[in-house]
């Protein structure tokens, strides 16, 4: 990584990992007006500040070296003070005027409604490219920002891009259904991880005939593989999941390409917990399969839901090993999956802790495979205690207990501690 600025190189990773300043100025959090004059080099960036977007975009330290040499960084001292403080109101700001905030900008919608109908035109490639963009910047939010605050956005703005549908022709109009199906299974997603996987189901079938319509098919298999491993989080039975699954293997034809990867990832998980140990075997050396053929830009793709990393592969691996009582290839791949997540992958990093749990369930230490899952669930916020993903997780290694141990109070605690947060 090169670059004469803080600004330069800031501009420079933000774009190499394809995240914009809304998405950026979210997961700090901050004005977003805050990370385009850092962008800029309109102003100084203090250590705090450096430090936290490193970490967000994944900077391997170039950030915070560069913050610490550039000669117009903000300084330990007052005027580090002064830009912390600037931090710390924008941030308290934001808080405390959130609610009013979507209040304000609720209201303001039938106006701004009214306006879009008076001036209505055809939709063009340029809008296109706009809400490319907004699909863009959405999968690299879902599963990172708060699930609630999302639901609220995504639903305004897949509101605004329905109502401009019947206005597109040709290429714009198939791109545009394009993006309808990319914040459809979004939704679908952050439905799932607020827990509500019977609100999400509707949303995959919605994203699944929007992605049809676009005539591409790996389009059409992405939707479909997503679908197949997220009602594995949504009480769906694994049968229907391992034929949702399959659907999307087929859907793909045979082309390397993410929903493919999705589809053999969720018939491996939907066997292993069916108890279906060989057949999961198998899967999983299907999913390997395809994972070398991937190309490298869904291979090396980290931060989005659309990607195919080495990190989905590892986590599929853990558990398809878990369920078997495989321990040792289990915790390896458990082991290689923590170290390869960032801290700020809550949600990935605690769903693999819940593996670790169930694979010591499996091997018959019941209480510390239960205690272990507890002393993970309340580390962590109430928020994310809640998570759809993690609770399923959860859930899914305590069924690895035998019937015998299954009313062991240790379980019983850990099912209760679920139970605080929601569990239905």
């Amino acid at each position: 990584m090169t670059g004469e600025t803080f600004g330069e190189l800031l501009r420079q990773i933000m774009t190499e990992r394809g995240i914009g300043v809304r998405a950026l100025a979210r997961q700090v959090p901050c004005d977003p007006a805050h990370i385009s004059r850092l962008r800029q080099g309109h102003i100084g960036i203090s250590e705090r500040m450096a430090i936290r977007l490193d970490e967000i975009l994944q900077a391997g330290g170039h950030l915070v070296d560069l913050a610490e040499s550039t000669p117009d960084s903000v300084s330990p001292g007052r005027a580090d003070d002064d830009n912390e403080d600037v931090d710390r109101r924008t941030l308290l700001g934001l808080m405390a005027t959130s609610a009013a905030t979507s209040s304000l900008a609720r209201d303001a919608e039938p106006l701004r409604d009214a306006f879009e109908a008076a001036v209505a035109a055809d939709a063009s490639d340029r809008d296109a490219s706009t809400w490319e963009r907004v699909a863009h910047d959405y999968a690299r939010e879902v599963g990172w920002s708060s699930a609630a605050v999302l639901q609220q956005e995504l639903t305004a703005d897949f509101a605004e891009l329905t109502r401009l549908l019947p206005a597109g022709r040709g290429t714009a109009r198939t791109r545009l259904v394009h993006v309808a199906a990319q914040l459809a299974a979004l939704m679908a997603i952050n439905l799932t991880n607020l827990g509500e996987g019977r609100s999400a189901r509707r949303w995959w079938r919605t994203a699944a005939r929007a992605a049809d319509q676009t005539g591409d098919h790996t389009a059409a298999a992405l939707v479909r593989g997503r679908a197949a491993v997220f009602a594995l989080y949504a009480d769906a039975p694994r049968l229907s999941a391992v034929e949702a699954a399959e659907e999307a293997i087929a859907v793909g034809q045979g082309v390397p390409c993410a929903g493919v990867a999705s589809g053999h990832a969720a018939k491996a998980q939907a066997l292993a917990e069916l108890g279906r140990h060989d057949e999961a075997s198998d899967a999983l050396d299907d999913l390997r399969g395809v994972f070398e053929q991937l190309p490298d830009a869904v291979r090396t793709d980290r931060g989005s839901q659309w990607g195919w990393s080495n990190g989905r592969l590892l986590y599929v691996t853990s558990l398809v090993h878990t369920c078997a009582g495989n321990v040792e290839s289990a915790m390896a791949a458990q082991d290689a999956a923590l170290a390869l997540y960032p801290r700020r992958n809550w949600q990935a990093r605690a769903q693999v802790e819940m593996h670790r749990a169930g694979a010591l369930i499996r091997a018959g230490d019941v209480d510390e495979g239960a205690h272990h899952m507890a002393r993970v669930l309340e580390s962590l916020p109430a928020e994310q205690r809640s998570d759809g993903l993690l609770r399923g997780s959860a859930l899914t290694s305590l069924r690895l207990a035998a019937p015998a141990q299954a009313r062991r109070p240790s379980i019983q605690q850990a099912r209760e501690l679920l139970a605080s947060t929601g569990d239905r």
